[in-house]
């Protein structure tokens, strides 16, 4: 599953900081261009779709902080 996140508006250090914390739920890898984050989850327990979504609600609550 790739995803893609707007670099105007998602953090790079917010994506690196959920990556680290998302270790024990999912592998997941990202690349980039020069306006999107891609990432991939490669492997994990749980369902694709939700880990994508709480994965990208928690770079949300990082930014927020």
């Amino acid at each position: 599953m790739n995803n893609k996140l707007c670099k105007e508006f998602y953090e790079n250090d917010a994506l690196l900081k959920a990556i680290q914390a998302y270790k024990s739920l999912a592998d997941i890898s990202f690349t980039e261009d020069d306006n999107y984050y891609y990432y991939n989850i490669n492997k994990s327990d749980y369902e694709p779709d939700l880990v994508a979504n709480e994965f990208e609600n928690y770079i949300l609550g990082i930014m927020n902080t």
